[in-house]
């Protein structure tokens, strides 16, 4: 395992790049590159399709993408477009001889983007089953491709107070704190990630070296018809203290109508939630409740509103909970 991770991929409050929002408990409704990027140069023909025409599929694709593509599926029975991994222009399954795979594609002019597509398919190789195996990827033409096992008859996972999922999705957080961590994937660390918002007392509470997936959004959890839950879209993996999803996850729930104290004992069903100091949790919520009004004040997207007022209130309750 390294550190590190491209030098054009954003961190702290810059860590939006069209998909997630690093340890602010995610989000994938955020379009475009993160203010302060190193994307800055005019768009490339890959990227002015993307602008100009958002989701392609195959058949819009090069000649030489859909031959690479074409060598490693054989026939191909079916493709359709797909609304997951929506921060790519290339969004697609394809049901194939062999299997159905869920395929995304970037164009390779985005340094940072590719950096974080890549991390995720490495990623993949090593979930042990908590998520999509990854399969294979391309990169050629003025594209970046990756393959992974479809994740058939699953949907979204339901937030709400009262769902049934809420108990798998603590099932799969409990999995997620007993991973390894790839020593072939480069990693940043969660103090890295939140040095903006945090003193380096309250950074020194988040590091570690545990696994972390970091964007918990409801679209990132899977759920399939015999009620595991799975985790997608692992680009922002992050090493940090192993209660930091769990603590993450608490703040999603918040937002989708929990009170603090019912998203806590919720998240306190994670053991190393749970075994974390009082201290060390409430200033991972204030450095949350810090991004979140920054992106506020940065973005113009109005769930964020939702969210910061859930990050907010989370960090109040762990205010009372740390004295």
């Amino acid at each position: 395992m390294t550190t590190g991770g491209h030098p054009c991929e954003p961190v702290g409050n810059q860590a939006l790049d069209g998909v997630a929002v690093v340890l602010s408990s995610g989000t994938h409704a955020v379009q475009g590159n993160a203010p302060g990027s190193c994307d800055t140069a005019e768009p490339t023909e890959p990227e002015r399709q993307e602008r100009d025409m958002g989701t392609l599929t195959l058949a819009n694709m090069p000649l030489p993408v859909r031959d690479a593509v074409a060598r490693r599926t054989g026939l191909v029975l079916a493709m359709r477009p797909t609304t997951t991994g929506h921060n790519s222009p290339l969004s697609v399954r394809l049901d194939t001889v062999a299997g159905t795979l869920f395929v995304k594609g970037l164009p390779d002019a985005s340094p940072g983007r590719v950096a974080t597509q890549r991390r995720e398919f490495r990623i993949s190789r090593h979930l042990q089953g908590l998520g999509p195996r990854a399969r294979w990827q391309i990169r050629t033409d003025g594209w970046h491709l990756v393959a992974f096992d479809h994740i058939d008859n699953a949907r979204h996972a339901d937030y709400w107070p009262g769902s049934a999922d809420l108990t798998a999705v603590v099932g799969l957080l409990r999995a997620v704190t007993r991973l390894r961590v790839p020593e072939d994937v480069e990693l940043r660390r969660a103090e890295q990630r939140l040095a903006a918002y945090g003193t380096a007392a309250q950074l020194r509470h988040v590091a570690g070296d545990a696994l972390l997936h970091t964007d918990l959004n409801p679209g990132n959890v899977l759920v399939t018809e015999d009620g595991t839950a799975r985790l997608v879209d692992w680009g922002w993996a992050t090493l940090g203290a192993p209660w930091l999803d769990a603590a993450a996850w608490g703040i999603w729930l918040v937002a989708f109508g929990h009170t603090p104290a019912a998203a806590h004992a919720w998240a306190a069903r994670v053991p190393a939630y749970q075994a974390a100091a009082p201290a060390a949790r409430h200033a991972y919520a204030v450095m949350a409740a810090a991004m979140w009004e920054d992106i506020v004040e940065t973005s113009d997207v109005s769930w964020a509103l939702h969210l910061r007022d859930a990050a907010a209130a989370w960090a109040a309750a762990t205010a009372s909970e740390s004295n």
